[in-house]
Parts: C-alpha cells; structure tokens; sequence
C-alpha cells in the first residue's frame, strides 16, 4: 500500500499539469457532491485560447471492477498533451484513482497491422492475369520491409513478396492492442465494482479562435454600428459535440510546449443553470473569460462563428486625418476613433481581432469595404482606434527649408503645404515626431501645436474645400 501511494504521487504530479486547481472551487464542488445535491451530467466542455490551444473537460459514465483495471479513454484529441491529463471521479470521490497512464496515437495503418504480425500466420492473395485467377498462399510472416514482404512456408522455405503483385492480405485475428483512433490507456484502481461519472480534463493544441468585427459608418460618418463575431478553426484531430464552449481573451503565458493555463474552474460546468444564448463576459483571474450561454458542436476540422456581441448602434466615432511626414511621405492616414464604455452602447471587454469597416453607398444602398485594421485586447472605458487607409483628395507636401548643425546641436526650418481637393472643409493634424533624449523646442510657427508627450508635437491645421494651407515652423534639438 505504501509503494502505491508513492505511484500515486509521482503520477499526480505528473498528470497534474493540466491545470493549476483553486482549492477552495475543489473543496465547494465536493461538498456539493457530498451534500447529496444533483450530480453534473455527462458532456464536455471546451475553454479555448487565443494562443492556439484548449482545455476540454470531458464527463463520462465509465465502468469498474473491484481492484485495478484496463481502461481506454477513445475519442480524445490527436493533438492532446498527453502530460497534462487530470483524472476525477465525481459520484465517488478518491473511490478512482490511475496508477499508469499510456497514449496510443499509433493508429491502425498496413504497416502498423503488418508489424504486429510479425512471426504470425498471414494468407496472401496473388493477383492473377486473364484467365488466371491468381495464387493464394499463407505462411508465417518474417518481416515486411519497404516494398516487400518474407513469408516463411512450413517447409522453412523464407519467399520474398513484392507488394505490387499483391491483392490483398488475410489477418487471422485481431491484435490486443490495435488503435483506431488517439486513445489513453490507463492502469486504474478502483474501490467498488460499478459505473462512475468521472471527469477527465486535458489541454489540447491546434485550435484557436479570434474576433472579428464589422462596423458599418453612417452618412455623416459621425456613427458607427458595431458588431463582433468568433470564429474558432478546429484542427486538434476530435470533434467536441454539444459543448458548453468558453473564450480565454489575454495574453496567458506558457513556457513551452507543451504547456498549461494557469488556473480552471473546477466542476463549473453542469452546476449552474442555462445563460443567455449569446456571450456572457466576465473578468477572470488577468484576463476576459466568455461563456457561451447554449451548447454547440465544434467538429474536426471546421472553422465555426457565432456572434460575439450584441450589435451596438449608434456609436460616435471621430474622423481623424493625421499627417506625418516622417514616416508616411505624402500620405494622409484616415483614422477613426470611439471609446468602448456604455454610454456608446459598449462598455464590453473587446478581444483582440480585425475590424472591417464599411459604409452605405447611397446610390444602390448597398455596403462598400472602406478599410480595415487590428485592435489589441480593448478594456472597457478604453479607446479604440483604427486606420483604415489613406486620403486620396488631401495632398501634403514637406520640405525641410533651413537647417544648422551643431554638435549635439540641430535646428531646422520646415514648411509643410496641404492641398485639399475635397468639397467640405477639413481638419488635418500634422505630427512632428522627436528622437528618444533629444531637448526640443518649436519657435516660431504659424500655428500653435499640442504637445502630446516627449516625442510628439500636434499641429491642428483647418483646410477649406478646395484650398491651401501652409504650416512653417522651426524646430531647434539639443542631446
């Protein structure tokens, strides 16, 4: 019983990596269990990552003799971690426990059949011609080797095979350990005889899921309706059939592969009642968790969506033209910005994801694409920003008029002329940008400028339709 004990530990540990578990969620779930309250019933669960990995929870009825049993566990992951599986018996707690774990993923193939019957008799069909209906000999088999097979005859005569004149191969039986799919074998020890709901929880890689938005601007492109959808490709090798799905948003630090989240939820899934059907968002441990409120089938190989949020309407965005010469020559960015906060009918942890915007063309009413741009996790009360291309009507042009040099001395005469070809009058900011440790100082300018931190001054320059204007001003750095 000691030696087992230790077996037990060593295994834990080793199997333990699936997870970091909360005590106190382990401690309430069994007292729950205890309490005599309904137990969770089978299904599974999937908490999917935006690092191209997942956690599936998975609860199954399974049967057990008294003492240790053979058990295989079918149906997981081909691109399972094999080291981070955590066993749990939920109808008898501690009544289950696994002394030996090994993952099949060798599946059933003609060489992996025709290894296993090595010294084994095999009956081979040869392919005739014509009128010849082909030769049917058996033998022990001695070896399959490349593109040949060495049968030996009861006279001890060894004859080589080509597979090329082969039809078919007979197996008189069926090998104990054939696989048809990524199994896990366990050595299990159990308490009583009978079936027990158990759970077995394992992370696994090759699927993923991101956000994808769709904001569509009003006329005056002062608005915005915003909605955002998931889109989760499953390439782990399983299917996951009416699960209960959640989302993991944030930056969750693994060491190497394999690896693991940080923390789970023990027992969550099956003791709480039916959410809303859509995404319920909630703060979890450093990061967003969002929780589908009804069960969906992710299959094996398939790219799904389902809405992430509820459509916002009506948002007020901010239409930003903003020039810098210094890395955008003489292009004019188009930017748009709103503040993700109730008020705008928002206020929702927004993962991070591509946004498309689009805008009604009155002519046909139809939706035109107008440009595009990534958003990095987006807290609530955070502003989003996006730059969605280039002006094509607004024209800027710099030139560097003066310069002094100095050691550790620079100053500079710039002129910068902007050119607006449009019908309405507009606003182009103009962003002088400053080396890291570098003194600054603007004097003169012919129109006043924002400093919006060390490296930055904002020119706010207004441009009537179909006009001019001319910003100079000088620059001096010291370093």
């Amino acid at each position: 019983m000691k030696n087992t004990r230790i077996i037990m530990f060593l295994v834990c540990t080793a199997v333990a990596g699936a997870a970091e578990f909360n005590p106190a969620e382990d401690k309430g779930a069994f007292e729950e269990i205890e309490a005599g309250l309904k137990l969770p019933e089978p299904g599974v669960g999937l908490t999917i990552y935006n690092n191209n990995f997942a956690v599936v929870k998975e609860r199954r009825r399974m049967d057990f003799n008294t003492g240790v049993n053979k058990v295989k566990f079918t149906d997981v992951a081909s691109a399972i971690d094999p080291t981070s599986v955590n066993f749990k018996c939920l109808s008898s707690p501690g009544a289950v426990s696994i002394l030996e774990q090994n993952y099949e993923y060798d599946l059933v193939n003609t060489a992996g059949l025709l290894k296993r019957y090595i010294d084994k008799d095999v009956i081979i069909q040869i392919k005739g011609s014509g009128s010849d209906t082909g030769t049917r000999m058996g033998g022990v088999l001695s070896a399959a080797v490349d593109n040949d097979l060495i049968l030996r005859h009861s006279t001890g005569e060894l004859e080589i095979i080509s597979r090329d004149v082969i039809e078919h191969i007979s197996l008189s039986e069926t090998p104990e350990d054939l696989v048809t799919k990524p199994t896990l074998l366990w050595l299990a020890r159990a308490d009583n005889k009978g079936a027990e709901l158990c759970q077995v929880t394992y992370i696994t890689g090759a699927i993923n899921w991101k956000a994808d938005y769709s904001a569509v601007l009003n006329e005056a492109e002062d608005k915005l309706d915003l909605t955002g959808w998931v889109t989760i490709d499953n390439k782990s090798g399983a299917g996951y059939k009416d699960a209960i799905i959640k989302l993991v948003a944030g930056d969750v630090r693994r060491i190497s592969a394999p690896a693991v989240p940080r923390r789970r939820e023990a027992y969550a899934l099956g003791l709480k009642g039916v959410l809303e059907a859509g995404f319920e968002e909630k703060p979890f441990m450093e990061y967003h968790l969002y929780t589908l409120g009804r069960k969906s089938t992710v299959n094996n190989n398939q790219v799904k969506q389902i809405e992430l949020i509820t459509p916002a309407r009506d948002v007020p965005v901010k239409k930003l033209y903003i020039y810098e010469w210094a890395t955008k020559d003489d292009k004019v960015q188009i930017k748009l910005e709103f503040e993700n906060k109730d008020q705008n009918h928002l206020g929702i942890a927004l993962p991070k994801g591509k946004v498309r915007v689009f805008k009604k063309d009155p002519a046909d009413g139809l939706l035109e694409f107008v440009g595009e741009d990534e958003i990095d996790h987006t807290a609530q009360k955070e502003k989003v920003s996006l730059y969605i291309g280039d002006a094509f009507d607004i024209i800027c042009e710099h030139t560097i008029t003066d310069s002094e040099h100095r050691r550790r001395y620079r100053r500079e005469a710039h002129k910068t002329e902007l050119r607006n070809r449009k019908t309405e009058d507009i606003v182009v900011y103009v962003d002088e940008k400053f080396g890291a440790q570098v003194n600054w100082t603007i004097r003169p300018a012919t129109h006043d400028y924002e400093k919006r931190d060390a490296r930055t001054a904002r020119f706010k320059i207004a441009v009537d339709a179909d006009s001019v204007a001319v910003l100079e001003y000088t620059v001096t750095q010291t370093w």
